[in-house]
Parts: structure tokens; C-alpha cells; sequence
């Protein structure tokens, strides 16, 4: 290995193919703009490029995302602007490299060099800064001759309905021809029963380009593959069996004889086992269709390795070549050509070179199209041609990200930009092999790897650290220097002397502000070891550090109010907020343990990651099942399926009770026929949109501690699913459409897929490592940093590794040597996983470290974990010896603290105060008419009342449901908490809120019926929790359930034996909506109407006075009817004091009167009379058929007076006011 130059971005060669490596935080980009300004001006040393200057379309910079690409343009241009800024002397900021850059050129020359720098920073936006997919594209567009490609084809970034249908071609093209009465027709519906099976099994294999070895027969029938298999296998084993039947008389002689000369131990080589294992290896030999051989420990035994350490001291064991041959059986057998193996091979084949006959056949690419056919049309006829073309177009190319390459990408650099020549034109590839963390997506190290080889003696690095503090710095140096020390290196690609991805430690700039706890200056790495005798499983390790880490973040945090805890430096403190705090986790399980041990202490966090599908979530599921019963709206079954889901939330007692009630069963039944209609009409989002607000979902999912998370999914979910219908017809291939993607899971393409971030408040970030790469954080904690997961058979289809040559192979045999090849490559990723975790931090980073094991093991198995490789932990050691290993790895670094494991705590996050909030919004004092609208009794408004200030929206003037219409009528007009002493329900939390829920309760008991409530205590419990689940509610709800019983057997009405539980469920209507139109009303007229007739004409508050000119809207608690009379019920939940002595007969008409419900039982007896006219017709008598209006004020329910207010006012009353609402006047009214 050569030794690397410390790169000066002042007088690096500007021409050639060169290697940068940059470690996390050195500053790559700054780096990239400086190159970037040098080539605009045409700067060199060597001169080879002197007079030779670029503008932004001739300079090539490629990165991997869009999201890098814009960065990137927008950091270049401001460089390019500060550098102009500078050449024309208009800042006094100092400049090291611009200052070096202006002194290589004479004064008068600066202000042209200003005016091209200008020039290029305005030019940027027609820049040649493309993503490697973008820039592939562009290429076959513009070079459509030279490349044989077509000028426009249809980009698409998720193709997998048409792989679909190429699969479900090469089942009917080739299983087809297979007839239940061939006898192959077992043996090959037995491995793929269908084509969604072959799919699942080979769908990784179709996204990707692993190379995949030819099967046994090219053949268009299976049936030749069938024969060609078994045909290879038998001849195979005729091989291996042929000279057993010689070979096991002379092998049984030997033993023999070896055993009774004392050669082999006796022990080992019994005669009854040695005759069991050679008639074993007979039978075996001499049936032509036995494939299989089971000969236990004689494998061991009989081999010569095994002979060896069963040999007597000083005797030499017998020799044979079936003992040698036997040491190479079991792996001959395992490698016997498998149909299985042969048929996917074929599959893929097939199906790859269809599915990319189709895509061009209908001018269709997709991203990794892209680069494949670039890379062929570089290396096809015209290929040289057209690298010539685009070398001329770019003279010079800078790779960002250079590690995350794959092979087909850097074949195609190399092409452009050959390592061996020597010309003018230039290839930087930057980027740092440490962070190659992406294999999933098919970046390959190895790739980078022998670009390093390609370009030995051009190795140059950026040496000091700009993002972490010193001391973080110093920590991160001596974890991998010491791993460096190790046989194998800090990555593990260390061979002897030969090391191509050693760790170069880096030096600091450091940062102005220190991290201190309680003002004292806090380590930079803290490791929490767990000290423990005997291994730790995986789930216990992963609970344990999650509450751990937790209950640490909690300190901290809840040590902010003091103002010494945070970020300290000579301008002040910067207090700690939870949005500086990133936990960085290896997937969606780790995530979620996490989030809920942050739960439960009240803190909040949310989730980023850069692999997991949106399709993979519960959401999807659970979407699936909506759109079958919103697309078949008359299928009872599907609507209940939909009903059900988790997203929903309801409970099984609920759901039963649906399915008991027929009325309300057909009222749901109803909406998802609207549903199904709007669907057709406006699209699948707008039906989603209404069905989540007609379930009040979005109230309901928030309360949950993954609440946020959900409602994001959904909506997310709901996006796509309206982009996928404007590219497919119909309901059922939506459906279809969904439950596909559903089955890709993970292996969904397109970025789109992947989950969003449900909220960017100050929280906790929960990121996965992978999505953490490119960011940084000030602290981070890697709580399961230990966590690993082996490459086993159960998991994988097929193993992937890279054989001596460093080529890319994939063992579709899944043989156990290549199993721990490939589980090799996934420590080394792990390794690098590992670096880029402990360098996203900027102040100070947590560890959390155990002896784990996996499964039902009994040992430490640490050394299968990164963390385990960099301590140098081996096979065998016991849990104990952590210690002493973390005491090595420390060193004499004062920067890294080891810690016992910390005892967690229950402690919840206080988050403190807000006291610079702004002021809050003015309220207006009056409201502006209009000549018609729709309201309720409450827009009546109350002369010299102040408006309480409520901690609610502000509703519309039109009451769109019961629960807004209660909202205003609920408000307390004091807002004084309970008295401490008030016990029950007078101790219940007061305000509009609790209320609603009152009202809520009743109302759901009235459409269940209020007799099979009281007799049913379990539906009663279920309806009250479901309701009353907010904190404040959780140990009340005895007193809940208590006060209902009684208000559903307490009489109603004075002297008539009559209570809710009696009334029949056709005798009452619950929440009667109703609307009364009012043609320019004078609401003088009506209050003086009210007072003239209720109450006796006593004092009340007026109203302000106005006209009334529409409609006006209410609900009606309650009506029913008893001995043949209606009356209308108003449940008011008011708090009229501490106890029941507070709810006399004065406190209660005063309440009635503070309030004006006077006007409101008027209104809703003037809507009752209007009904009853119109359906009783001429039998209908105000004074006969009109019981009156009640009032019930349930927390004085069980006071002398029952709570209740009961009035029937006069017939003159109503038939005025019916009046009045029409627009004329007549008997009745007042003077």
C-alpha cells in the first residue's frame, strides 16, 4: 500500500484520475467548491491547464441523490460569488485558499478573474451537477447516434407491474406445458406452486444485476431442464459411489487392523460402529437411487484429520483414499446440481432478458436502465467514438460519494476517463470507503476498492476534522486506531502486510462551545458496559439499553431549566433542546423499543429511515382492506373487515354491539356506499379524506403513542394510491395494484415509497444509521450498538460474496463455507456502519456495550457484532473478560469514560416553561353580519357577556355536528379548577371538553339503547373507555360508570314514574338535528317574546339585538314520548358548585337564566311543534300532544332537586314565535 498525500486544494493536479479519501467531517464539499473555483479560473501549478478555463456546463460533478445535487450547486455558487466578492476586494473576511489563489495572479488580472467567476456563479443553474442516473440519461438523449439510443423514452422509477406480468409470461410460457398426468408435474409444482411464489423467491435477483451463472440447459422446455438436472446428478454420483464397493472392504480392514494394533483409539472405533458405517456406505453405493449418505461421526472419524486426533502418541494412522475421499463427501453431496437452483437460474435469465426486451420494445427505462445501457453503448461498436464525444463535452469529472459506486458505474468513468492515460482531461473521484454502507442498494466496496488499485501513487486525503469537537475526535481516533492493531485491520481487509482500507487518524479544528452537564465539562465518548457474568440475550439487551438510554436523555433534558446543561462557549449557553438529540438505530424493531421506552417517560421523538417501505407498514394492510369494501360497498363482510382494522381502533365489545344494532349497521353500511361514489366521482383520496373525518380517525390515531407515525402513513399511503389510479383503470387493479406492493414490501422501489417524516417540531430524532449518513447531530446515542444479525439460511435466498478475484458472486446453493464468506462481508459493512454512527456526532456520543448472544446460544457471541471485531473479541471468551477488553480500547484516552450500566429510572420529561411566546391572537368584540346564514341558538348573543377564553378552535357559526353545537353551550363561565374537597362528580375536570364527552355518552347509549346499557355493565365500561381516554380521565372512571347507572334510572319527571332506562327504543330519538328557517327575524322581538312568557318575566341578561336572516341549525339531546306527549331533554354537564347542596331550585333557574337556555328550549319546543304539525297533520294539538322542555343538570342529579328544570311554556309562546320566524306578527306579542 502507498502512503496517501495530504491534499491543499491550493495546488492539487487539476488533470489525470486521482483518488481523494475524506473521512467524515473533513470537509468534502468545501473541497469540491475550491476545485471548482480553481477550474473556473483555469488555476493550475503545473500550467497544464493554464488559459484553459471552464464554465459550470463543461465542469462534470456527479452525486448520488437529488437532494445532494441541489446542495451541492447552491454551496458551489456561493463559493464561486465569495471568491468574486474577494478578487474584487469588497470583504475583509480572510480567506487562506482564496488568498493563495489571488497572489498567483497579477493585480490587474483580478478584475477579469472577478467578472468569470461572476459569470459562472450566475451560470450554475445550467451547471453539469447531475445525480449518476440524471447524467446517464442526459447521455443517451444527447449522443442518441453514437449510443444507438432512442431520443425520448419514458422514465420510470417503479416498473413492477411490468416485471409482474413478466413473470406470470414465463409461468404460462413454460409451466404451461407441463400436464397433470406428467410425471415431473409433483416434482415441479412441488418447489413453485404458483407465480407469486417463483416471484417471492427470485424478486431481489430481478431488481438487481448480480451476476447469475447459466443453468444446465438453455432449453424453451422445462422438461429438458427437468432431464438435464437429474441426468447431471446421477452421473455425479455414479462418479462418487463407483469405487465405494472396493473401497469399503479394504477401508474396514484397515480399521480393523488399526484398531487391534493399538494404532486408533478403541474407544473412537468400535467394531459394531465401524460395521454400521461401512454396510451404511454399501447400501449407499450399490442403490443407484439413493442420493443421500448418513453415516453420523463417521464423516469425522473416518477422515483424516479426524484419524489423526484419534491416533495413539507415536503411531501413524492408516491411509486410504476413501478416508480422503470421505472428508470431501458431504460437500459433493451437498453440491449436487439441485432443480431448484437450476430452475431459478433459468427464470432469471429468461425473465431478465424479457422484461428488457419489453422496456425497450415500449421506450420505457428505468434508473438502473440508465446505466446499463450507457455502460453497453460505451463498450459496444461505437463506443469509443462515443467516449471520445463526452470526454470533449466534460474535460474533467468530479465523482462525489465515489464510494457508494458500483461496478457498472465505474466501467463506465473508466471508460470515459482510463486510469493509465496520460492526457489533459481529469477524473476526481471523491469520497471516503469507511462510509460505504449501501451494498443493499448495490454499491460495492470492492468497486472502490480497485479504483484504489487503478490509481496507486494518485491517493490523496483530507486530514482534520471540522464537524466534531476535539475531544469526540481524539475518542473516535483511539476506538479505531486500536481496531486497527487487530490481524485483519479496523475493517478487515487486511491481508498480511497488505492493508487497502487502513484507519488514518485525523486532526480537529475543534469547535467554539464544549457539551457540559451541570456546567461541568461532560465526556466525549461515554461507554455503558454492562457487566455481566453470563451472556445477554438480544431481546433483554435491546430493552435494557432502550430504557437506559431513555431514562438518561430524561436527566438530561429535565436538567435544562437550570441553564447548565447545553453547549457552552465564550458567547454563553445554548441550552440543551431535545431536536439536538439523534438515537441512531439499525431498523424499524430497534426504532420502535425505542420510541416507546421514550414514551412512556412523555417524550416525544420521531422516526427517519432511509430502507424502510411504506408498503411494509400496518398502515398498508389495513388501506388493503378499506379500498376492497369502498370498492364492494354492498358486501357486508368487507365493510366489517374494514371496520376492524387496528386503524380503527375499535373495540371487539363495540364491533359487537354493530353487529346486534341493524339501524346504526345500515347508517355505516350507508357511508361506504357514499364513499364508493366519491371514489368514482373525485378519486380514491378525497374518498379516503372523507372517510378518516367522518370516523374522526385523525382525533382518535393522534392520542396513540405511535399516533403520528400512523396518520403520516395513511396520508402518505393515500398520495400514492392517487398518483398510481391516473396510470391504471378501475377499482380492482388499484386493489391490485396495492396488495402487489404490499407483497414488494421492502423490495418496492422508488424513493417514494420510503416512509416520511411524520412532524419536524423539537424532538428526538430515531434515525437509522443508514439514513443518518451525511447528517450530524450534537449528541448521539448508539444504545444497540452490539445488535448484529448473521447471514443464516432462514433469511436468505441466497448468499452474496466476493471471491479471490474480487468479483461479485452469488451462491444460489447456499453452501455453508460461502455462508461464512458472506457473513464475513456483512461484519466488514457492519464495521463501517459502525464508524459512520460514531462520527455523526458533534459533541458527544453513548455507547451501549454487553457480552450478547443470539437465539439459544449459551456463549458470548460478541465478536459477530462490529463493536466485538474493533475490542478484538474472540470465539470462546467468557462474558467477564468485556472489562478488561474496553480497558484496552480506552487506552490512555481521557476523552472515553467507562461506565457501570446506569440504573434506569420512571422519571418523566418536564419540558420547561415557554415564557417568550408571543402574544396571543386578539379575539374581535363583534361580528360581522351578513344577510343569511346558518347558525345556532348560540350566535344569539348575550348583551355584556364576556367570552371565555377557551383553549379550543374557533367553530364555524354553522354547527356541522352535535359535537360543535356543544362546544359554546358547555363553556363554563368560570374557569376555576374544582374544589380540592369536591368528591365524585362534582371532582370531575370542568369546561366544554368534559361536556362534549358527557353529551357523547348519552348520545351512543340512546342509539344502543339506553335499557340494554343499564344491563349490560361490560358495554357500558367500553363506551365510557373509549371516550375517556385521556390522561386526566384514567382513575375516574368508576366515578363515570357510578354517576351513568343513576342517570339512567333516576325519574325524569316529578310524579310520573318514568327514567331513561324505561323508555322504549322507538320511543326516543337521540340528537334530533333540525333547522328552522327564519326570514329576517328580530331577535328584540324574540327575547322579548322569551321573557314575557317563561319564568315568570324575571331579570336575565338581553340579547344583543340583530336580525336573523336563514336558517337556524341545533341538535336535540333527547326527545321521546310518554302517555302520548313529547318532550324535549337537554343534559347539561354545568358545574354549579362543590356539592349537591348547590343545586337548589334558585341556583338551578339562575344557571337557566345566566345562560339563556330559556331561548333554547323555546327553539327546540317551536322545531318539536313544527314536526308534530306536519306529521300528526289535523290531529295534532300544541297543549295535548307538547309535553314540555327538561332540563338536566347531571353532577346535581342526586341533589334534592334531581338537577332538573322542567317548563311547558304557553301555547301563545309558540304559535307567536312561529310567527315571527315567517315573517309576520299577530297575537301574542308583547308590548
Amino acid at each position: 500500500m502507498t502512503a496517501a498525500i495530504s491534499l491543499n486544494p491550493v495546488n492539487f493536479p487539476l488533470n489525470g484520475t486521482r483518488l481523494i479519501e475524506a473521512s467524515a467531517g473533513t470537509g468534502k464539499t468545501y473541497t469540491i467548491a475550491a476545485l471548482y473555483v480553481r477550474l473556473i479560473l483555469g488555476h493550475d501549478v503545473d500550467k497544464t491547464w493554464q488559459g484553459r478555463e471552464l464554465l459550470p456546463p463543461d465542469i462534470l460533478v456527479v452525486t448520488f441523490t437529488e437532494a445532494s445535487t441541489k446542495e451541492l450547486r447552491e454551496r458551489v455558487r456561493d463559493r464561486l460569488s465569495q471568491a468574486a466578492r474577494f478578487f474584487r476586494q469588497q470583504t475583509d473576511k480572510s480567506d487562506a485558499f482564496l488568498e493563495a489563489i489571488r497572489a498567483d495572479y497579477e493585480v490587474g488580472l483580478w478584475p477579469a478573474c472577478a467578472r468569470r467567476l461572476e459569470l459562472a456563479a450566475n451560470w450554475m443553474d445550467e451547471a453539469a451537477v447531475f445525480t449518476i442516473h440524471g447524467w446517464c440519461n442526459r447521455m443517451l438523449q444527447q449522443h442518441a447516434f453514437d449510443s444507438g439510443s432512442l431520443f425520448h423514452q419514458e422514465i420510470n422509477t417503479d416498473d413492477t407491474e411490468l416485471l409482474n406480468e413478466v413473470v406470470r409470461d414465463y409461468w404460462r410460457s413454460f409451466y404451461y406445458q407441463i400436464s397433470h398426468d406428467d410425471p415431473n408435474f409433483q416434482v415441479l409444482y412441488g418447489i413453485f406452486k404458483q407465480p407469486d411464489d417463483l416471484q417471492n423467491n427470485i424478486g431481489l435477483l430481478l431488481k438487481n444485476s448480480d451476476p447469475i451463472t447459466n443453468p444446465l440447459a438453455n432449453s424453451d422446455s422445462i422438461s429438458s431442464l427437468i432431464n438435464a438436472v437429474t441426468s447431471e446428478r446421477q452421473q455425479i454420483l455414479i462418479a462418487l459411489k463407483q469405487p465405494w464397493q472396493r473401497w469399503s472392504t479394504e477401508i474396514k480392514l484397515l480399521l480393523e487392523t488399526a484398531v487391534k494394533n493399538k494404532v486408533l483409539q478403541a474407544k473412537n472405533y468400535k467394531s459394531n460402529n465401524i460395521q454400521n458405517w461401512i454396510d451404511k456406505i454399501i447400501a449407499w453405493s450399490g442403490d443407484p437411487s439413493q442420493e443421500t449418505l448418513d453415516i453420523g461421526k463417521g464423516f469425522d472419524n473416518l477422515s483424516p484429520v479426524g484419524m489423526a486426533r484419534m491416533t495413539n502418541p507415536g503411531q501413524t494412522p492408516p491411509s486410504h483414499p476413501g478416508f480422503e475421499a470421505l472428508s470431501q463427501l458431504v460437500r459433493q453431496l451437498e453440491v449436487l446440481p439441485s432443480l431448484k437452483v437450476e430452475l431459478i437460474k433459468h427464470a432469471v435469465h429468461w425473465i431478465r432478458h424479457r422484461y428488457d426486451y419489453e422496456k425497450q420494445r415500449m421506450a420505457r427505462m428505468t434508473f438502473d436502465d440508465m446505466l446499463t445501457r450507457l455502460d453497453k453503448a460505451l463498450h459496444g461498436n461505437n463506443g469509443q467514438q462515443l467516449a471520445k464525444v463526452i470526454q470533449q463535452q466534460y474535460p474533467i469529472a468530479l465523482i462525489d460519494e465515489f464510494q457508494d459506486t458500483d461496478p457498472v458505474q465505474y466501467r463506465i468513468f473508466s471508460s470515459l476517463y482510463p486510469a493509465a492515460a496520460a492526457n489533459e482531461a481529469g477524473c476526481l473521484m471523491i469520497g471516503d470507503p469507511k462510509q460505504a454502507i449501501y451494498s443493499f442498494r448495490g454499491a460495492d466496496i470492492y468497486t472502490y476498492l480497485k479504483a484504489h488499485q487503478d490509481t496507486l501513487g494518485r491517493h490523496y486525503t483530507l486530514g482534520t476534522n471540522y464537524r466534531s469537537a476535539q475531544a469526540l475526535v481524539e475518542a473516535v481516533n483511539q476506538v479505531f486506531v486500536h481496531a486497527d492493531q487487530q490481524p485483519q485491520g479496523a475493517f478487515r481487509f487486511k491481508r498480511g502486510a497488505d492493508n487497502p482500507l487502513p484507519f488514518i487518524p485525523v486532526t480537529a479544528q475543534g469547535r467554539d462551545a464544549e457539551w457540559v452537564i451541570n456546567d461541568v465539562i461532560a465526556p466525549a465518548l461515554s461507554i455503558w458496559h454492562w457487566q455481566a457474568t453470563e451472556a445477554v440475550g438480544m431481546p433483554e439487551y435491546r430493552e435494557s439499553m432502550a430504557e437506559l438510554t431513555a431514562s438518561e436523555i430524561v436527566r438530561l433534558l429535565n436538567g435544562v431549566p437550570s441553564g447548565k446543561t447545553g453547549f457552552k462557549s465564550s458567547t454563553g449557553m445554548e441550552v440543551l433542546q431535545p431536536a439536538d438529540i439523534a438515537i441512531l438505530v439499525r431498523s424499524s424493531t430497534e426504532a420502535k423499543i425505542m420510541r416507546n421506552a421514550l414514551a412512556r417517560r412523555e417524550v416525544r421523538s420521531v422516526y427517519l429511515s432511509e430502507r424502510d417501505s411504506i408498503f411494509a407498514t400496518r398502515e398498508a394492510n389495513d388501506l388493503l382492506f378499506w379500498l376492497k369494501a369502498l370498492a364492494d360497498p354492498r358486501n357486508e363482510r368487507k365493510v366489517r373487515t374494514a371496520l376492524s382494522t387496528a386503524t380503527f381502533g375499535w373495540s371487539y365489545q363495540a364491533l359487537q354491539q354493530l353487529a346486534l344494532n341493524e339501524p346504526v349497521w345500515e347508517q355505516h353500511l350507508e357511508r361506504f356506499l357514499g364513499y364508493q361514489i366519491r371514489w368514482q366521482q373525485d378519486g380514491i383520496l378525497p374518498a379516503l379524506r372523507q372517510l378518516m373525518n367522518d370516523y374522526a380517525l385523525h382525533a382518535h390515531i393522534k392520542e396513540a403513542i405511535e399516533g403520528e407515525r400512523c396518520l403520516t402513513n395513511l396520508l402518505h399511503l393515500a398520495e400514492l394510491l392517487q398518483q398510481a389510479s391516473s396510470q391504471i383503470e378501475g377499482e380492482q387493479a388499484l386493489i391490485r395494484y396495492l396488495a402487489e406492493s404490499i407483497k414488494a414490501g421492502r423490495r418496492h422501489s422508488g424513493d417514494e415509497s420510503i416512509i416520511r417524516l411524520e412532524s419536524d417540531a423539537n424532538l428526538i430524532k430515531v434515525i437509522t444509521i443508514h439514513k443518518s449518513k451525511g447528517l450530524e447531530y450534537p449528541l448521539v446515542f448508539l444504545p444497540f450498538i452490539c445488535s448484529f444479525r448473521e447471514v443464516v439460511s432462514g433469511s436468505s435466498d441466497y448468499y452474496r460474496y466476493h471471491d479471490e478475484h474480487r468479483q461479485l458472486t452469488v451462491d444460489l446453493t447456499k453452501n455453508k463455507s460461502i455462508r461464512t464468506l458472506s457473513d464475513e462481508e456483512r461484519l466488514q459493512e457492519d464495521l463501517r456502519l459502525l464508524y459512520v454512527a460514531m462520527t455523526r456526532a458533534r459533541y458527544a456520543c453513548w455507547l451501549g456495550v454487553a457480552p450478547v448472544k443470539a437465539g439459544n446460544s449459551k456463549v458470548c457471541q460478541l465478536e459477530k457484532s462490529a463493536f466485538g471485531a474493533v475490542v478484538g473479541w474472540q470465539t470462546g471468551m467468557p462474558a467477564n473478560a468485556l472489562g478488561q477488553q474496553l480497558e484496552q480500547l480506552k487506552g490512555s484516552c481521557n476523552s472515553i469514560q467507562l461506565m457501570e450500566l446506569p440504573s434506569p429510572t420512571h422519571d418523566r420529561y418536564r419540558p420547561p416553561l415557554q415564557t417568550d411566546l408571543p402574544d396571543a391572537a386578539r379575539i374581535a368584540s363583534v361580528k360581522i353580519s351578513s344577510d343569511w346564514w346558518v347558525a345556532s341558538y348560540s350566535a344569539l348573543q348575550i348583551e355584556d357577556k364576556a367570552m371565555p377564553r377557551v383553549d379550543l378552535p374557533q367553530l364555524p357559526q354553522e354547527p356541522e355536528t352535535a359535537r360543535d353545537d356543544k362546544h359554546k353551550d358547555e363553556t363554563e363561565l368560570s374557569r376555576e379548577p374544582p374544589n380540592q374537597t369536591a368528591q365524585g362528580i362534582h371532582g370531575l375536570p370542568r369546561g366544554s371538553e368534559p361536556g362534549v364527552l358527557i353529551h357523547d355518552l348519552l348520545e351512543q347509549c340512546g342509539h344502543l339503547g339506553f335499557s340494554s346499557v343499564l344491563a349490560n355493565p361490560e358495554l357500558a365500561k367500553d363506551l365510557i373507555q373509549q371516550r375517556f381516554n385521556a390522561r386526566e380521565w384514567l382513575d375516574k372512571y368508576d366515578i363515570i360508570f357510578s354517576a351513568l347507572s343513576h342517570w339512567l334510572t333516576m325519574p325524569l319527571l316529578e310524579g310520573i314514574d318514568i327514567c331513561l332506562a324505561d323508555l322504549d327504543i322507538d320511543a326516543h330519538q337521540a340528537e334530533l338535528e333540525f333547522l328552522i328557517g327564519a326570514d329576517s327575524v328580530d331577535v328584540q322581538i324574540l327575547d322579548q317574546l322569551v321573557n314575557w312568557y317563561t319564568f315568570a318575566g324575571q331579570a336575565r341578561p338581553g340579547l344583543i339585538p340583530k336580525q336573523v336572516n336563514g336558517l337556524l341549525k341545533g341538535f336535540i339531546d333527547l326527545v321521546f314520548v310518554h302517555n302520548q306527549k313529547y318532550y324535549v331533554v337537554d343534559y347539561k354537564f354545568n358545574s354549579l358548585g362543590s356539592n349537591n347542596e348547590a343545586y337548589t331550585s334558585e341556583a338551578l333557574e339562575s344557571a337557566m337564566l345566566a345562560k339563556r337556555y330559556d331561548i333554547q328550549y323555546t327553539l327546540y319546543l317551536l322545531a318539536l311543534h313544527r314536526l308534530l304539525s306536519v306529521r300528526l297533520g289535523a290531529h295534532y294539538d300544541y297543549d295535548q300532544h307538547i309535553g314540555g322542555a327538561l332540563y338536566l343538570f347531571l353532577r346535581g342529579s342526586q341533589a334534592v332537586t334531581g338537577g332538573r328544570v322542567f317548563d311547558k311554556p304557553p301555547r301563545i309562546l309558540i304559535e307567536s314565535l312561529d310567527r315571527l320566524f315567517i315573517g309576520s306578527t299577530g297575537p301574542g306579542k308583547p308590548l
